[in-house]
């Protein structure tokens, strides 16, 4: 039967997902294939998980919706405290971030409305001027105008480029991997030169226009899990507060245990943003929710512009605060805290990188092939095996060779030769090796299919 949904990919043959089961998705031929991305880093908890579902029963018997512009509701409420308190715990010295907490359906959501909260934050200042926000090359935000304008992603923006705001800029991409280590300068040395240029776009606006910047600690699959340099998150958080711009990290992709640490930020110098935006592993997928975290400082001052009769903060959405959504969240981060797996995220992680570092094909480092990333957010960047081999970029191949053998891997952008895996953080040191045997096998099946014959 022809299909009636407007599809990603027209034309595409898209086999059913009936079923989960753990770390597996169940075709409706009763094929299982190992969830090696948690769709695109969603699945934290795998699937089928009957905690998660009873919440949602349970709520949904309860009270499915009640509008945010007239009522509060239990899960949420006891979601921004789990969230609020957690972070404050894991960094005792985050400076009171976050203070509060705002739910949404989706990322792009949320990161249109952590720049609406930088804005409105300004024009309560009374510095209407500052209008422009900063961001970086090959990053993604977002596929809402505002977000998508905020990152780089040529791919997702160049057709919609004339209905982007000039108000975004963009300076360079934070990779060293490939661009650092590529130019024979140090660490420090290309960091030092990445702030130069956040500090002369901030001079080329004018410092007094710019109203936030927003950076993805860990880079998600434009690049492939690319993590910030070592202080580069500190250095850029204290450019800002002297210029008087605030800070927003999206953690959309990378953030909820995903790297090995609660938030990414807190494994890459532990400086809190302003305003972080959260989701997808934040409800494990149960349930579409997404959130902004609002420090202390933003809040004040919404809280101080409210008692002086300014207006409020009017961009609100429908689903904003959803009850089915929160409880959902609710017992999926009750479930990440109770049994600790943010550590096991990253003991996972070790294991997967040690895997593939000893079973990957010799031909693979030999000609560039890298691995880079935190935690369960892993990429697998094959460098120049591709023309190596012949037949041009490996990652498609290899990504379609290990669904053919039962795993889902991610596929990055064209602006990388990789692919990445960011697999339930709940599966085994069994099920962490088979993934990156597949995913070695596939290397090795491409690369053999591609080498000329005779």
């Amino acid at each position: 039967m022809q299909s009636s949904v407007f599809h990603r990919s027209i034309g595409k043959a898209y086999p059913t997902a009936a079923r989960g089961d753990g770390v597996y998705l169940i075709t409706e031929d009763g094929k299982r294939i190992f969830d090696g991305s948690s769709g695109a880093a969603v699945s934290c908890l795998g699937h089928g998980n009957t905690e998660i579902i009873e919440a949602i029963c349970e709520q949904a018997r309860g009270m499915a919706f009640a509008h945010s512009s007239f009522f509060t509701n239990d899960p949420a409420e006891s979601l921004s405290r789990l969230l609020i308190e957690n972070t404050r715990k894991t960094t005792p010295d985050a400076g009171g971030f976050p203070a509060k907490v705002l739910f949404l359906s989706s990322g792009s959501e949320a990161v249109e409305s952590s720049l609406k909260l930088a804005r409105q934050y300004h024009v309560y200042r009374g510095e209407p001027q500052r209008v422009n926000i900063i961001g970086r090359t090959h990053a993604y935000h977002g596929n809402t105008l505002g977000a998508l304008a905020a990152g780089n992603n040529p791919a997702r923006c160049d057709t919609y480029a004339p209905l982007l705001a000039p108000t975004f800029h963009h300076v360079r991409r934070c990779f060293y991997q490939a661009d650092g280590q590529a130019q024979g300068i140090t660490e420090d040395e290309y960091e030092d030169a990445l702030l130069d240029d956040w500090e002369a776009t901030f001079n080329r606006l004018g410092p007094q226009t710019v109203a936030a910047v927003i950076v993805e600690p860990v880079g998600g699959a434009t690049l492939g899990a690319v993590p910030a340099t070592k202080t580069y998150l500190p250095r850029l958080a204290a450019l800002c507060r002297r210029h008087g711009a605030l800070v927003i990290f999206d953690e959309v992709m990378c953030g909820m245990g995903r790297c090995g640490t609660y938030h990414a930020w807190q494994a890459l110098g532990g400086v809190a943003p302003d305003l972080q935006s959260i989701g997808k592993g934040l409800s494990g997928g149960y349930q579409p929710l997404s959130a902004v975290l609002v420090g202390s400082k933003v809040f004040e001052k919404f809280e101080a512009a409210h008692k002086d009769g300014a207006a409020p903060f009017v961009s609100g959405h429908t689903f904003q605060d959803h009850a089915i959504a929160c409880a959902a969240a609710l017992q999926a981060q009750t479930i990440l805290l109770r049994d600790d797996l943010v550590s096991r995220c990253h003991s996972m992680g070790k294991l997967l990188h040690a895997t593939l570092t000893a079973e990957l094909p010799p031909c693979f480092a030999e000609h560039g092939g890298l691995q880079r990333g935190l935690g369960l957010f892993r990429a697998v960047d094959f460098g120049g095996l591709g023309a190596a081999v012949g037949g041009g970029p490996l990652a498609k191949a290899v990504a379609d060779a290990a669904l053919d053998l039962g795993a889902v891997v991610y596929l990055c952008s064209p602006v990388v030769d990789s692919i990445m895996l960011c697999p339930p953080f709940t599966m085994t040191e069994n099920q962490t090796v088979a993934l990156a045997r597949i995913v070695v096998k596939a290397v090795n099946t491409v690369s053999k299919a591609r080498q000329p014959k005779g």
